[in-house]
């Protein structure tokens, strides 16, 4: 399962999706999902469906990953070649400068002014990402429009997933959130002959790094009874975060139980239902709270329809929203093992989670 998880995430890192642009990542899983689904959809907003049929239409359990990544558009094109950008989700100005770019499939640089010919002021304050540029080699505004780069083109960072000298450690772009949908694949490739007790519906959604748009309009159409949001989750394991007062995660220790988040609290039903599928799985799970700091698809699902008992699963990655995303893929195979082991158990899902009202 390991090597196939690797596999999967060099694919989908390769792949350039910002927010509005995911077009290439849903058919890739489109084409991957096929031979493992019963059947697959993509709706007119770009999210994808792939649903896997059991003994019985219900309970019908969605899990949730979203095709994005951070990144942007150009936003304008200057007389002498150079573009200003704009930002799609959380990109951060002090990572920006100086990095390679890829822009509607051409290799750009943001540009740095000459530390030679920086003042001392310039030297210790961070440019704002309205005062950066783009330089794609061209001389002119003629030439890149030649070269195919228009206002409103796409653009992310360039920058390879590879292993580290633990080949379990991994570091590159854009696994936030593609290591979820490696985890959705794997959990339907790892339920070929398992007959199911209901339905299960992978969903991969669209625009979550701009508010959790396509979640909104998928949890209308899945309909799922309920729902577990599988996403990237901030480590507290670094020398500049206080472990126990800020983030009490770490890497390559197990999934992360994400009990409450800024929009979401958890459905202890449904934290239930994955606490002891994790206890079946010998997989240890990291309980975790992060308000006012950040949001799932989650916060967007549990309110849909007459309301979609909904937790998380986090697979913890450092470095957030940079080009250099870390994680162990130990964590990836911890997820998709205690997915397994909830789908297995659908029959007696919705007992479960009425039960805590009782």
């Amino acid at each position: 399962m390991k090597a196939q998880l690797i596999e999967t995430l060099h694919a989908l890192t390769a792949l350039h999706a910002p927010p509005g642009f995911e077009q290439p990542v849903v058919r890739h899983l489109r084409a991957a999902f096929t031979p493992l689904a019963d059947e697959v959809q993509v709706d007119h907003f770009g999210n994808l469906y792939a649903i896997k049929r059991g003994g019985s239409p219900h309970p019908r359990l969605m899990v949730s990953a979203h095709s994005d990544e951070i990144g942007g558009v150009v936003k304008s094109i200057m007389p002498d070649g150079f573009l200003v950008i704009d930002r799609l989700g959380g990109v951060l100005d002090a990572l920006i400068i100086g990095r390679k770019l890829w822009v509607n499939g051409h290799l750009g640089v943001v540009g740095a002014k000459s530390g030679h010919l920086q003042s001392a002021d310039e030297r210790g304050r961070v440019q704002p990402l309205d005062m950066l540029y783009v330089d794609v080699g061209a001389t002119s505004a003629d030439e890149v429009a030649q070269i195919g780069i228009c206002v409103g083109d796409p653009w992310v960072w360039l920058s390879e997933l590879e292993p580290m000298t633990n080949p379990d450690r991994l570091v590159g772009k854009a696994i936030d959130n593609r290591v979820s949908c490696a985890v959705l694949l794997q959990l339907f490739r790892e339920l070929q002959g398992v007959t199911l007790d209901g339905t299960l519906v992978a969903l991969v959604a669209v625009q979550e790094e701009v508010g959790l748009r396509g979640a909104r309009v998928a949890a209308q159409r899945a309909a799922p009874d309920y729902a577990v949001v599988v996403d990237t989750f901030m480590s507290g394991d670094t020398p500049d975060v206080r472990y126990h007062r800020e983030m009490p995660t770490r890497i390559g220790a197990g999934p992360v139980n994400l009990l409450a988040n800024t929009g979401h609290l958890a459905h202890r039903g449904v934290v239930r239902l994955l606490e002891e599928a994790a206890g079946r799985a010998g997989v240890p799970l990291q309980p975790a709270t992060v308000i006012g700091k950040a949001n799932t698809d989650a916060a967007a699902i549990h309110l849909a329809r007459e309301g979609i008992p909904t937790a998380g699963l986090g697979i913890c990655r450092r470095y957030s929203h940079s080009p250099v995303e870390l994680l162990d893929i130990n964590d990836a195979v911890g997820t998709v093992q205690v997915l397994v082991e909830l789908c297995r158990t659908m029959g007696s899902a919705m007992q479960t989670i009425a039960e805590i009202w009782e």
